[in-house]
């Protein structure tokens, strides 16, 4: 029998955030908020999914978090999760890669379910259309309940 990999989106999934995509004069996006530390640990408020990652957690499962941020921030990703009761199995971050962030989170998602059953959380439609068919995955929402 596989093992059960829950995967968690952080900005609008398990967090609410205040980090905002800066849009320049050139047309171009900028991230530098979703790479403030500080702002990551004093600004994001818990929503209700992290209830379920912290249940599934406790009957064993793994967690992994997949978020769009870049390497830089993992530490405080980790810390920020650790305040609230998640020990992320692995935080794999996909900002550094580029802008095909669906793209990118969908290759960890199929390399993870050649071993587990993955269950797939994320705000983002993009991602979770992206997601290999092998996926269950879930639309959230800041309002979704984990029941």
């Amino acid at each position: 029998m596989k093992r059960k990999a829950f995967v968690f989106d952080l900005d609008g999934t398990l967090f609410e955030t205040t980090a905002k995509e800066i849009i320049l004069a050139t047309g171009m996006a900028r991230y530098e908020e979703f790479a403030d530390v500080h702002m990551l640990l004093h600004e994001s408020f818990p929503l209700s999914l992290l209830d379920l990652a912290r249940e599934v957690q406790s009957e064993g499962h793994e967690v992994y978090i997949l978020t769009a941020r870049n390497s830089c921030i993992w530490k405080a990703i980790a810390t920020l999760l650790k305040k609230h009761g998640v020990t992320p199995h692995y935080i794999f971050t996909v900002g550094d890669r580029g802008y095909d962030v669906p793209a990118y989170k969908a290759e960890i998602l199929e390399q993870l379910a050649k071993d587990m059953n993955v269950y797939f959380y994320d705000d983002d439609i993009k991602n979770l259309d992206a997601c290999p068919l092998n996926i269950k995955k879930m639309h959230v929402t800041k309002n979704t309940p984990w029941r």
